[in-house]
């Protein structure tokens, strides 16, 4: 499920820019579409998933996915923004359920040292999707064949809906009849009250905005300014997940050896320094200077991840563990969809350069967010609250 959703988001601005040729705004807007539903279904999917077995939430997840994928596919084929816009926000829904439930499942099956190891493994194979996705739609749609794209992801997608019948049967959480609404805010407070929590929030919010403002831009940037093929975009874009791949083969390392606010300022920071050379480096230097940020936003912030998630996994009880997850995944991924369409307006009106200091700003934000907070004081994990329960 995980390869089909990051086939979806290689593959939705390439497509906006290079076969539906849309200006940037409305590249922005598709994006916002398929990001809202990280703003839209983060906290309904929280509130379920600490009502149900996490298995069962993949499971569903697959369904989701697969609905979307055959939304997506007819929008393509009968050349309407619109419905591959809508296809592409139910996949990014099922990523939504799916990554909760992946959360929850590895909370329950491990603890101390072992959870970060099992959250870096996790992350590789999402990295391993970042790195292989682009290269592959870049070079589908360089070669006139997009919808090729789309239907090895459909393909994915069937295949994960098959496999997740083959889950053992887990028996749901202990649980009463409440309001939903009482335990979406049960989560928020709890959130609000913790001081590293918090701090992860922030530094969330501001990268976040950064990152997918960039993505809005980034296609027509390269297109047009830097002259790059969609090859060669996907070439830069696949640098992320080399970067990413590095990042989960050494997190779970780094995790026990280094302190966490060490690790959780490096992520921000490399990513800072990633989109300023992408704006002072030379154009001469062709995909190669977009390359390297990629890597830097592969390598440093899945590291942050890693370190991050582990983090909330010990700091929040089981019984709040998917409305928690549901709102650092607001943080993460909500805010996605209003930078994009920001960004993308920004751009039309403004110019490439102006909103690229803008997500400079954004980045630098979110770096000094980390000793602002509680987390610029840590310097080794904190105790699991679930084990001295």
């Amino acid at each position: 499920m995980r390869y089909a959703d990051q086939l979806v988001v290689a593959g939705l601005p390439l497509v906006a820019a290079a076969v539906f040729k849309l200006p940037e705004d409305q590249v922005g807007a598709m994006i916002a579409a398929q990001g809202s539903a990280w703003l839209l279904m983060s906290l309904p999917a929280g509130v379920m998933l600490d009502r149900i077995a996490p298995l069962q939430g993949v499971r569903r997840g697959t369904v989701v996915v697969t609905i979307g994928m055959l939304v997506l596919i007819a929008g393509f084929l009968i050349g309407s923004p619109v419905t591959f816009a809508f296809g592409a926000f139910l996949t990014a829904c099922a990523a939504v359920i799916g990554l909760l439930s992946d959360g929850a499942s590895l909370q329950r099956l491990l603890s101390g040292e072992a959870l970060g190891r099992g959250n870096a493994r996790l992350q590789l194979i999402q990295s391993s999707a970042v790195f292989i996705t682009p290269l592959v739609m870049g070079w589908l749609i360089a070669k006139d064949y997009s919808l090729g794209g789309f239907l090895l992801a459909l393909l994915l997608t069937l295949t994960a809906l098959g496999l997740s019948h083959g889950f053992p049967v887990q028996a749901p959480p202990p649980t009463r009849e409440r309001d939903p609404v009482a335990e979406i805010a049960e989560g928020f407070k709890f959130v609000s009250q913790q001081p590293l929590l918090r701090g992860i929030v922030a530094c969330a919010l501001f990268w976040n905005m950064a990152f997918m403002a960039l993505a809005a831009i980034f296609v027509p940037y390269a297109l047009r300014q830097l002259s790059l093929s969609t090859t060669e975009i996907g070439i830069a874009q696949s640098a992320m997940g080399v970067g990413s791949i590095l990042a989960a083969l050494s997190a779970g390392w780094a995790i026990s050896k280094l302190p966490p606010r060490f690790l959780l300022f490096f992520g921000p920071a490399s990513s800072t320094l990633g989109v300023a050379l992408l704006m002072f480096a030379p154009k001469s230097w062709g995909f190669v200077a977009p390359a390297i940020t990629y890597f830097l936003f592969g390598f440093g912030p899945i590291i942050w991840f890693v370190c991050q998630n582990t983090i909330r996994q010990l700091v929040t009880p089981n019984s709040l563990l998917g409305r928690v997850g549901a709102v650092i995944q607001i943080a993460l991924y909500g805010v996605r969809s209003i930078a994009a369409l920001i960004a993308g307006n920004i751009a039309v009106n403004y110019g490439f350069d102006l909103t690229l200091w803008l997500i400079l700003g954004l980045f630098v934000l979110s770096t000094i967010a980390i000793p602002l907070s509680a987390l610029g004081g840590l310097s080794a994990m904190p105790r699991s609250v679930n084990s001295q329960a």
